[in-house]
Formats: C-alpha cells, structure tokens, sequence
C-alpha cells in the first residue's frame, strides 16, 4: 500500500507576513500555531482555525512556543508583552512590565514545563514559573550587555546525573557571549566565543555545549564541577558559498545536520569528531532534483527522518535506518520518496507531534503534510483503488472497465459491498451504487457527522440488508445507508479502549481498539453475534503485549485474522513506553480465533509488511505487500510452542524450492514485493503455520521495471495499479510498448490503471473452470504443507495432460519433487522420467532441475542449479544449450576446477565446426595444446602452418614433441634445432653421439652441465675405452659411484680419493676398505671417518699408531657417540698423559666418578665447563651416588680456588650449609646476600649477618639493612641485640649521636630481652644494658637543658664526670667537651679553662673533642699559650655539635 500526502492550505492572506509558527507537543489533537503579523492563529492538521484562541495584538507577534506537556501557547510580542492562551489554559493571561518596550526574541520551556524563558532586544531575560493550565509568576529576571537569542537547558549534571526539573539553562546571542543561570537569581558567564551565535544546542549525552558562529566556527565545550569550562575544542566548518544562510539541526544522538543553501546536507558527528554527506543528487535515477538546493531542513526524533525543503519546492525526506548508537555513514540513511510540496522556494519545514504532519512555509503558502496510506477494497466483480487524495478508481474485475468516482472531499477510507461503493472520511459518508454494464455509477446516499469523527467505517451488505458499521468514539454505530443508527455496540475505554480499525469479509465483521483489543461478530443475523471473547494482542505464554496493531483484516469464515503491527522503541532499540520511536514490525501476525492463539511470520531482513488481504472465496490464502525499509523490528517475542517463529521446511522431500524462497526473503536484497501465504492447520499434531506460496516481485516487468501498487488478491489473479505519471512517462519512452488499456487509462484520465499477475501455480491455467481452480489451489495448499498424499488426491481426478504438465511445472517452481515424478507418471513423459531416475544427484535441486530440462524450463533450471551452487551441473547445462560465453564465464567465477575441461570442450566444438584458429585458441587455455593443437594441424594436413604454430610458440614441450616429429623423419639438423629450442641437452648429446660429432657432445655437456647428458656422454666414452674422459663427464653426471667403480678397476688411485670424497657414506666407506686393502691407513682413516665409520677409523688408527688422525677424530666426539669408542678414546689419552681431553672424553661417556678422580689425581684445572659435562643429569643414576660425586667435585673446586663453582654443586648436592661458607671465601657480597635469601635456612642467613658484619656495614646502608633481615628471619636475637649495641657504639664514636645511640641501644635491649626469654629482668646483661640505656638518654637530654636551665645541665654533667663506670656508656671526653662548649658560648672562659686543664690531668685527648681554634680562644682569654693538639680533628667533633655524621 502506497502512502500519500495530503496537502492542507491553510487560509493564510498574507503568507510572507508569517514571522514564527510552532506545533504543539503532545499527539492528540495536534496543533499548529501561526504568527501573522500582528495576529497568532491556531489551526488543527486539516487547516481549520480555532476561532476561539485567535489573538489580534497591537503590535507583531515576534515568538511562539507551546507548553511541553499540555495545550497552552506562550506568544511574544514586540513590545515586549508575554501572553498565555490556548484551549486547555485557565484563561488569556499577559505580563508587558519585565520586557517593557523590548521585542520578544525567544521563549523555551524546560522539560517539565515548569519554568519558562523568555528574551528580548535589550538583553534582559526572564524566568517564569508556569504551569500546564497557563498561569505564570515571575521569579528573577537578569540584564545583560545586548541581545539574547538562543536559549537551551541543561539537563545533564556534571557528574552525569539527569537534572530534568528546573534544570539551569544557557544564553547567549549577538555578542558571542554564554552565560549559565538558574531560577534562583545566579548567572554567570561561563564563555566568550567572539562571534554571533548562529546555533545554540546541548548534547545531553555529553553535558556538552555545542555552539555555532556566524563565523562558521563549531566550538564545543563542557563545565567541570566548580563551573569552570574545559575540554574546549574549535574548529572552522565547511559551509559553502552562502555561510551567512546556515541551518542546523540535531538528527540524532550527538549527530549535526546542516546545510547553507548547497545541494547537499552536512552532517557532523560530534561523537566520534567524523563527518560525511547526503547529496540530493543521489536521491533518485532520474536526476529530477539536478540543480535544486537545500532550503531548510527538520529532523523528526520520533520517526527518524530528516526532511529536507528544497529551491524547487520539494520536500527530500531521508530516514535513518539505525536503532543503536549515531548514524557513522550516509550509508545508515534511507531515502524515502520525494514529495513535490508546491512551485516555490520552500523557506521553512517544520515537523509536527507524530510521524505524519510536516508545515511547509514559503512566501506564497503555508501547508500542512498529512500523510497517510491510499487505500483499496475488493469484493468481486468490483476492485475500487484511491488514486488521489479526492479520487477513487472503481474497476470490474471481469469486463476490465473503469471509471473514476470524485466524492469532492478527501478519502480516508473505501469500503465495497454487492453493487455498492462506499467512501468517508472523519466527517462524511458517501455511498455510491453501481448501474448497468458500462459501469455506471451513481451516487445513492451522502450524510456527514459533525458531532464525533469517523475513525473507520466498513460496508456490510448481507442480500437485501445494507447498512455501515462506524468507529466513533468508544462505540460502533450501525446506520442505514443515509446514516440513521439503528444500533450501537459499546466498550470500556478503561478496560478495551476505542475503536480504531474496522474490517468486513462476508458475514464476519472484526474491530481492534486503541488498547490493542480484538472483537470479531458474525453480521450474517439481523443482529450482529459476537463470536467468542475479545482477545487482547498480548503473548500466548508470557501476556506481554506483541505490539500495536495498526491494520488487521478478517478472512471469508472468520476463523483467521491478520495483523500489521508496530512497536514502540527507544532510541537504543529496546521497549518503552508512549513518547518513544513507533516501528514497523517485520512480521505478519495472525490471530486464529478458534484456537485463540496468535501466528507469526517474518517477512525478511530489512522488510516490513505494509498491506494485506485474503482470498475472497479461500480462508487459507493471504496476501501481504511486503517494501524495503532499514528501520524495523524484527524481535523474536515468545509465542505458543505450536507456532514457529519463521517458515518452517516440509516435513517431507522436496521442500527445495520454498525453502530457498524463505531463504531468499532473508537474505537477498530487499525489493518491493508481494508474499502470498497460507495459513496451515496440521492435524498430525493440531498446530498451525504460516507458510509461504510464493513472491511476486512489484516492479512490472513489461515496462521497464516500473513500480506497481498490490491492490488485490483474487484467485488466480493478483491485481496491481500503477500511477498515470509512471505510464506517462513509459509511454514518452516506448510508445510500441504501451497496451491499449494503458492508452485507455491515459485518455480517460484514470489517475491509474489497473494490471493483473497471474498466480504462480495458475500459469497456463488462467481459464480452467472453478472445480479445478479448487483442486489446484488444494494442491498448492497440501504442497505447502508437505502433505504429498493430499496433494496428489485433490488433483487425482484431473484427466487434462496440459493441467499435469502446469503441474509438473508447478512442482519444479515449488520444488515438490516427489509430487513432480507423479505428474510425470500421468503425463507419460518417458524421457524426463528414465533421466530422473539415472539422475544420482545428492542435491534435490539437482535432480529438479533434471525435470525442468525436459519440460523445457531451461531458465528454473539454470536458477535452481544456482540455487544449491551446483556451478558443474549449470556449466554442462550452457554447454548443452551452446551458451559456451555463461559456460566459460561461470567455469572462471565458480567452476574453476573445471576451467580447462570447459575450454576443451569448446575447443572440441570449434574443431568440429572447422574454427581453427580459435580451436587453438581453447587448446592452449586447456593446456593441452602440445598434443591436441599438432595433433589438429597434423590432422588436417597443415605442416607448414604446424611449423609456424611451433615456431610461434616458447613451449619447450612444444618444440620437443617437434623435434621427435622431425627425428622420426630423418631431419637430425632440424630436430637438433629444435631440441636446442626447448633445451632438451639429453637429445640434443644423443643425436651428436650418433653423428659421431663426440666434440660437440663434450662441448654440450661442458656449457650446459646437464647431468643426463653427461651421463649419457660418459657411457658413450666408456665404451669406446676413453676412461679418463668417462670418469669425469660420470662426475659431472653425480654418478659418482660409476667413476669409483671406473677408478677401482683400473686402479687411478690419484683420481680415487677426491672422487670418494665427494661420494656418498656407502661409496667412501668402499673407497676406505680399497685404500686399506691397498696399504693406505691413514687415506682409509680419512674415508672411513667421513663415512661415519668411526670404530673402524679408530682400530685403524690404535693398530697403526695414527695419533695424529686420532687426536682429530677425538674432536670431533660428541655424546651421542659410541660409549665404547668414548672409553677406548680416554683410556689412550690417559696412557699418553693428556688429562683434560681423558676427562672431557669420561665425562661425554658417563663415567663421572672415573672423571673425577683423574681431577683429583693429577691436579686437573675443573673450569665451569668441565664442572657442567661431569655433573649428572638428575634421572640418569642414583641421588645419593650423584651427590656423592658433586660434594667431590665442589671440594675439589674449593681447593683449588673456585669457591662460586664449588658453592654450585655443593647446592646442586643439597649440602647449601658448605655452599654458603665456600661462597663466603669467594667475598661476592651481592651474590652472598643472593643466596642467602633463596636458601631459607637459619645457619645460612647467621652466616650471611656475620659476614656482613665485617664491611663497611655503618656506611652503606643496604648492607646494614640486610644484616638486620637476615638476623630477624634466623630469629638470631643474640645476634640482632649485637648488632644494635655495635650500631649505638659507632654513633657514639663516629657522630657522637647518642640520641640514635640510645634508640639503637633500645633496639638492642628488645632483642636481647627476646633471646634471654621468661627471666629476662633478672639477667645481669639486661640490667648491665638497660643502666647503659639510661645513662646514654641522660647525657641526650643534657643539650636540651642548656639553653633552659644551664646550671641543671652543669651540675649533672660534673656529677657524671665522677661517676666511676660512666666510660662504659658516656665517653667523659665528651661531658668534658658540652661543659667547656657552654662555658665558651657564655663568655666564662676561666671556668672552660679549668675544664680543659681537668681533661688534661685525666690524660683526655683533646683532639676528638675540642677544636683547636676554641682552645686557643679560651687560652688567650685567660693569658696562656695554648697546648698543642695531637693529630687533626676528628670528623664532627665540633663542640656545638652532638649530632653527627
């Protein structure tokens, strides 16, 4: 079913005056608001005016925008008034005191319609709460520096939450700048770009704003939580030559559509920075749109289509075909029809609420575009089709007339009963009645329906009743044919909902609701009977609702009901709810009404099902209208387990055929067509199924492919129209082509005409009477069903041979091949039989198209070999048929294995047709041209053209097998020239040999070096005697073994070791035993080494005393040699005191422990090579016996200074404990503490501390840290308390530190606490330390008493100096040291004096503590020579210091 616009001019006087206009929002009762100069109108989608809402100000209005979520109009005007009106507001409403004497630039709601804002000329900008009823209360207005234009909300967070109530919002205009408000009094500026803002918009799935300047500038950038921006990004846009025109507009999510007056469309994917174009140039074939240019455009989010007004008029609507993610090619968008709006620039398009209205603006008119589906009805003999919004074709099915009915108004809907027409829209009823034999047609009745409109209306004629049923509201009225209800059914709109479609067949009338209910009543009684329960269209198993249903029809006995259905989807592909994305389903549906179940079938990828009908006398057949479209489900939902989801296969053979049909609706490339079905009832196991009969392509072959509309299904025909524009302009084409129907249809100005197609299974049988129309149509049901039986039966009594042949035909097109053997049993055709039995095919198609070719279906032969890929069986078809150009093209495409088969064939076939030269042609692509093309010439005698072909070519086959044809007829110079050319040396040496020419043999084998012609040469010399001369040309043969056996018999022993050499193991070891027999140990050891014979060389050498020759054969030993040759090897080494190579040889040959001790006996040197090749391998020999001999080896290395190796192996043997004390002689710190901490044992780690102990351990502190580790994991607290005394000691000595002194000392205490255990406080060493501790703080603490109380700090540290044991913690050099330090910083240089002479009387070295150039000072002071130090300070022994280091 074609859709068609609707062209509603609104009564506009003045259209350039339109300054603004805007839909509203929801839905229901869309409408469209129009400034007019100083007045705003309001029309419905039809272009009737509400007249109450109608507002006439004093001044233009400038702004118009619609409540969100109800029907209330916000108008702007140019004195800067704001009014509220509209039919569901609580009254008019105006404010003129925020915007005084300013025009209204922009007015936008937020989501929810709660806040309103509003802008104008001087920059001020106001925020208004409102509400779904109109009223309005000012909350803050601001004032900013020029004028405001664009206004978005955001409605992101920062940190990605939604923020859909009272959202802030952004402005900017005129001067570039964005500010950032809310409704709470703060705004702020957040950008300055530098430009007019041509484009503000937000890409909610980012937070990120997205300007467009005048300067063609795209910036983009967010705002980080404190508000600030970031990720700015600029970029300079490619607009055209008209950038000052620019338009954009979101068409999709993060996806920028815009134009600037061009032919094309720009779009620009902010997601992933990427951008690509839509050409109008590729919009069609025809190139209608050449020269035209992009307007305006809109984007429809609901119906993804972004419409496109052009120069000339045009509306270019392109429909994305994407459910998931942004559009990433033009590729992802369709192009749907071009609709030609009016004959002027269109300057706006503008997209209404839905899917199917589009405001059109131009400077002469304003349109509304409604579109909607034409529509058809059939009840034979009468077809009636819309042809054009206010014109109707009627015609009769039998006599092929036609007129044309013009009910003045525009069709909504037809409806067909007896000899009644019936045609209405949502406010009128117009029936016609049907006279006489021309096709008269008169009008009968007319009545309108003001009060409610007419959702749907049907034409029930049941004999002499007549009446219509009428959807209006929440009931069906039926009325008399002037519309006087007699009676009405009702339903709960709560509970069913409204009546939406309507459909009447026979006596069965069926209705679904807005709520997706459907209610079936037999109309055959005075009084409708309701026929079972109302059925809501929801799931068998689950209740979840399968959809919307937006047609369905009933079949001739009401049991089947079929369904077109939409979904509701989001943008990402899934479910929601009202306000999302409404989707053609890709499925039929039909509703079984006696087995309450709902059927499906799918009608292919990228496909939807668009109109449907039934069979007027078949319950079982439908016929479905099925178009191409990229955008639809096609969801699985679950059904009853009875009902298969796709076609299912016959059960039975043959189901080649339809199955490749289905197959095809899912994977071919989609195309308008026609599907017709059955609906299947299987009583083996009481299911049903849709199974699909046939597809009929929409495209009219007849003329050029033009396009066609389905319009009915009546058997055995399907009626198609097509529009007079498409005749006309077949006509202008083809005139010899057009029919005189067409011509008919053209003179009387039809609009259309109407074309049949007959059925599939009917071809041939159109004229058959309606007993075997029955049986056939049974027959194509029961072969559907792949019931074989059946079918046969319901044709079993037809006698007619041509009706068995359609039927053999029938088969072959269904792919029935068991039922096509019957029909080839009962036509009697011998041939095609025997063939179809001899056929061994395993493919069903291969033996069907075995059949087709003897019916002389040549074409569903060549389809059906093409179908199961069968590229052998199709070539050898072309070649039966002679179409040798299809049987080479598909041998080099898809029969490749049988290419050269191919072009020996047609070879053949040029041959026999006396093609000479394109039969060598096919020869040589055959390859087999050095036979069959000399062959051929021969044949026919050609030997002067045979040489020239040979000369010709560069085969050496070729010139060979030409050479022997010139050999075998005595011409050797000629065959000698032509075995040159193919470079055969081999006879080209036997012909010189037999010419006696041996010179020019021996030159042959010399340049060419081939090794069958020298061979040949060196037997020829060989037998003349010429041995020398055979000897080397069986050399440069590689017969080697012919110069030896030549060499040996005539005993050249010169020549017989370089031969031998050069020879394989066999013919060396022969030469060796030849030279041994000779006398020649040592050439024989040479050979039999070579040979691989080493045993035997080493015999020779031990019994004739070649040391020389053994010691080379000894290197070349491996492990892999013979152990007995190994051990006879070392043995002689031994004797000859040559220890390392005895004990490299031991140790290859296993004998580790004789190895060893020849080591240990004579001192032998153990690298860590030899160390490796005498350690065993672990699984070779006992572990005790293989430690064992490791422990000696590591002792051996120890001893003799390789402490790393024999820490090696004393690890390899287990013993880790003498692997660490031979690894502590080595002194390799980093590999000590290495091994240590892999070796995980108490000991070791003690020994690794107490070597470490020994470096330089206080400075590097790496090395102190490990000591500590490794004490710690041997749990050595003994150890570890050491250590800390040892650390405190050298504080005190080195830095005089004794803060860290006393930690270490602490440190010391812990551990030593750890390792005395449970009477530590009685242990002396505890006690001894902890008083050590206690006098180490004390002397600490005495710096920090010198600045507070300095005569404390004297008097503790004097008493310390008389301590007797004070030298155990505190040095008394350094006491002596802080009292003359305090006494020189308080000028009291008498008392440091005597300070100093007391550490003199107790013979206290003064240098480490008492700097010389103090001592001076105080000397001087008190009139004395200053005692002169011994040796320089020590490092840090400054007197103000006690921290060192």
């Amino acid at each position: 079913m074609s859709s068609i616009y609707f062209d509603n001019q609104l009564p506009i006087s003045e259209p350039g005056s339109v300054r603004c206009v805007a839909w509203s929002k929801g839905e229901e009762t869309p409408l469209l608001a129009i400034a007019e100069g100083s007045c705003v109108r309001i029309f419905r989608e039809e272009g009737e005016e509400l007249e109450d809402y109608k507002q006439q100000g004093r001044v233009a209005c400038t702004a118009l925008c619609w409540h969100p979520v109800s029907k209330v109009l916000c108008a702007g005007w140019e004195d800067g008034s704001i009014t509220f009106t509209g039919p569901q507001s609580g009254g008019a409403r105006e404010d003129r005191e925020v915007h005084r004497d300013a025009q209204i630039l922009c007015i936008c709601f937020n989501p929810q319609g709660s806040r309103c804002i509003t802008t104008d000329m001087n920059g001020v900008v106001g925020v208004w709460k409102t509400d779904h009823k109109g009223m309005l209360s000012q909350m803050c207005h601001y004032r900013k520096n020029g004028s405001h234009d664009k206004v978005i909300f955001r409605t992101m967070t920062a940190n990605g939450e939604p923020s859909l109530e009272n959202p802030p919002f952004f402005f900017g205009g005129e001067l570039g700048v964005i500010y950032l408000a809310d409704d709470f009094g703060l705004c702020s500026e957040r950008n300055k770009i530098g430009s007019p803002l041509m484009m503000l918009e937000y890409y909610h799935q980012k937070d990120m704003v997205v300007v467009i300047t005048k300067s063609a500038i795209l910036v983009q950038f967010t705002l980080d939580a404190e508000g600030k921006v970031v990720n700015e990004s600029k970029q300079k846009l490619e607009c055209g030559p008209n950038p000052e025109k620019f338009q954009g507009v979101w068409a999709g999510q993060g996806l920028l559509a815009s134009s600037s007056q061009e032919s094309i469309v720009r779009m620009w994917n902010l997601h992933d920075d990427e951008s690509y174009i839509m050409s109008l140039h590729s919009v069609d074939d025809k190139t209608t749109l050449a020269g035209d240019k992009v307007t305006s455009l809109d984007f429809n989010p609901r119906k993804r289509v972004l419409a496109c007004g052009t120069r000339g008029g045009r509306v270019v609507q392109w429909r994305c075909s994407t459910l998931h993610g942004t559009p990433k090619s033009e590729a992802n968008w369709q192009v749907l029809p071009v609709v030609s709006a009016t004959d002027c620039a269109i300057d706006r398009v503008t997209w209404g609420p839905g899917e199917s209205l589009l405001h059109i603006k131009t400077e002469r008119n304003n349109i509304i575009l409604s579109e909607a589906q034409l529509n058809t009805t059939v009840c034979p003999p009468y077809l009636a089709v819309q042809t054009a919004p206010t014109q109707v074709l009627l015609y009769h099915l039998e006599r092929a007339s036609r007129t044309v009915i013009s009910p003045g108004f525009r069709v909504r809907g037809l409806s067909i009963g007896g000899n009644f027409v019936m045609v209405w829209n949502q406010k009128q009823i117009t029936v016609h009645e049907m006279e006489g034999h021309g096709l008269g047609v008169s009008v009968h009745s007319s009545f309108k329906r003001e009060t409610a409109p007419i959702v749907a209306a049907v034409l029930i004629v049941q004999g002499m009743d007549k009446q219509i049923a009428i959807a209006t509201g929440a009931k069906i009225e039926f009325t008399n044919l002037q519309g006087f209800v007699h009676r009405s059914i009702q339903f709960s709109q709560d509970v069913e909902g409204c009546p939406l479609c309507l459909d009447v067949n026979g006596h069965f009338l069926v209705a679904s609701t807005t709520m997706n209910v459907i209610r079936v009543w037999n109309v055959s009684k005075t009084k409708e009977v309701l026929k079972g329960n109302p059925r809501k269209f929801v799931s068998n198993s689950t209740d979840k609702s399968l959809g919307e249903i937006r047609s369905l029809r009933v079949n001739s006995d009401g049991t089947k009901i079929s369904l077109m259905v939409d979904q509701r989807l989001a943008p990402g592909g899934l479910h929601s709810g009202n306000s999302t994305l409404r989707v053609p389903d890709s499925r039929v549906f039909v509703y079984d009404t006696e087995a309450d179940c709902f059927l499906n079938y799918n009608v292919g990828r990228s496909r939807v099902p668009m109109a449907h009908s039934w069979d007027c006398t078949d319950n079982r057949l439908l016929a479905c209208e099925v178009v191409p479209q990229a955008l639809c489900y096609s969801g699985t939902d679950e059904l009853a387990p009875s009902v298969p989801a796709s076609p299912q296969p016959s059960p039975t053979s043959g189901k080649a055929l339809r199955k490749g049909l289905a197959a095809a609706a899912a994977e071919e490339e989609p195309v308008h067509c026609v599907m017709t079905l059955f609906v299947a009832s299987f009583e083996r196991d009481g299911s049903d199924r849709i199974l699909l009969q046939d597809s009929i392509p929409c495209a009219d072959p007849g003329v050029g492919g033009a396009a066609r509309m389905p319009v009915a299904l009546v058997v055995p025909h399907i009626y198609f129209a097509r529009q007079l524009g498409d005749l006309a302009s077949t006509q202008g084409q083809n005139p010899e082509t057009v029919s005189a129907e067409q011509e008919g249809a053209l003179k009387e100005g039809t609009g259309a005409m109407i074309t049949k197609t007959v059925l599939r299974d009917f071809v041939g049988l159109e004229h058959v009477d309606e007993h075997t129309k029955k049986a056939l149509l049974d027959f194509s049901y029961h072969l559907a069903c792949g019931d074989t039986d059946q079918a046969y039966k319901s044709v079993k009594g037809v006698q007619s041979t041509g009706i068995w042949e359609s039927m053999s035909k029938m088969c072959v097109k269904t792919g029935r091949l068991d039922v096509a053997q019957q029909c080839l049993g009962q036509m009697g055709h011998a041939r095609a039989a025997g063939a179809l039995r001899a056929c061994c095919e395993p493919e069903a198609d291969a033996k069907l198209a075995v059949v087709a070719v003897q019916l002389d279906m040549i074409e569903d032969a060549e389809l059906l070999l093409k179908k199961c890929k069968r590229w052998d069986l199709l070539n050898q078809l072309y070649q039966a048929c002679g179409e040798w150009d299809k049987a080479l093209e598909i041998a080099q495409t898809k029969d490749r294995v049988h290419l050269k088969p191919t072009h020996f064939a047609y070879a053949q076939h040029l041959e026999a047709v006396e093609d000479v030269q394109q039969a060598l042609a096919h020869f040589e692509h055959s390859g087999t041209y050095r036979t069959e093309s000399p062959r051929l010439l021969c044949s026919l005698g050609l030997t002067d053209d045979l040489a020239a072909y040979v000369e010709a070519s560069e085969d050496p086959q070729l010139h060979r097998w030409y050479a022997q044809y010139l050999e075998s007829k005595a011409d050797l110079e000629g065959a000698a020239r032509e075995y040159r050319k193919a470079a055969d040396w081999l006879s080209l040496c036997r012909v010189a040999c037999f010419n006696k020419e041996l010179e020019q043999a021996q030159k042959i084998c010399e340049e060419t070096q081939d090794h069958a012609a020298c061979y040949h040469l060196a037997r020829h010399l060989e037998a003349e005697g010429r041995i020398k001369e055979a000897i080397h040309f069986f050399q440069m043969a590689g017969r080697v073994s012919h110069a030896l056996r030549l060499a040996q018999e005539h005993q050249f022993d010169g020549d017989l070791m370089s031969l031998a050499l050069s020879s394989d193991p066999a013919s060396m070891a022969q030469s060796a035993k030849y030279y041994e027999q000779r006398g020649q140990p040592a050439k024989a050891v040479v050979l039999y080494q070579k040979a691989g014979c080493q045993k035997r060389a080493l015999e020779l050498c031990f019994s004739a005393r070649l040391f020389d020759a053994l010691r080379k054969i000894s290197d070349d030993l491996s492990a892999d040699s013979d152990p007995e040759v190994l051990a006879k090897c070392a043995e002689f080494f031994m004797q000859h005191n040559q220890h390392e190579k005895a004990v490299h040889l031991l140790s290859m040959s296993n004998q580790y422990d004789k190895a060893v001790d020849l080591c240990m006996e004579h001192d032998v040197q153990i690298t860590e090579d030899m160390a490796e090749r005498m350690t065993p391998e672990k699984n070779c020999m006992d572990a005790i016996a293989r430690a064992e001999i490791l422990q000696r080896m590591a002792k051996l290395c120890k001893k003799q200074g390789s402490f790393q190796l024999a820490c090696k192996k004393f690890t390899q043997a287990g013993d880790k404990l003498k692997a660490m004390k031979s690894l502590l002689q080595s002194g390799d710190t980093e590999k000590i503490i290495f091994f240590a901490g892999t070796a995980r044992q108490p000991d070791i780690y003690v020994l690794a501390g107490n070597y470490l102990q020994s470096l330089d351990w206080h400075n590097e502190p790496e090395i102190m840290k490990s000591i500590i580790q490794f004490y710690s994991k041997a749990k050595a607290h003994d150890k570890l308390a050491a250590f800390y005394d040892a650390c405190a000691q050298v504080e005190i000595d080195e830095y005089r530190d004794y803060e860290k002194a006393g930690g270490a000392l602490r440190e010391s205490l812990k551990y030593l606490a750890k390792a005395v255990g449970t009477n530590a406080e009685s242990d002396q060493r505890v006690q001894n330390l902890q008083q050590r501790i206690g006098l180490v703080e004390s002397f600490a603490g005495i710096r920090k008493l010198a600045k507070s109380d300095p005569a404390e700090m004297v008097s503790v540290c004097e008493k310390m100096a008389e301590m007797p044991d004070i030298e155990t913690a505190v040095r008394i050099g350094d006491i002596f040291a802080q009292l003359v330090e305090h006494y020189a910083e308080t000028q009291n240089f008498p008392e440091a004096h005597r300070a100093v002479e007391t550490m003199r009387r107790k013979n206290i070295v003064l240098t480490p503590y008492v700097d010389q150039a103090l001592l001076e000072t105080i000397y001087s002071a008190v009139g004395q020579q200053a005692p002169v130090q011994e040796g320089a300070p020590a490092p840090g022994a400054v007197v103000r210091g006690g921290g060192g280091g």
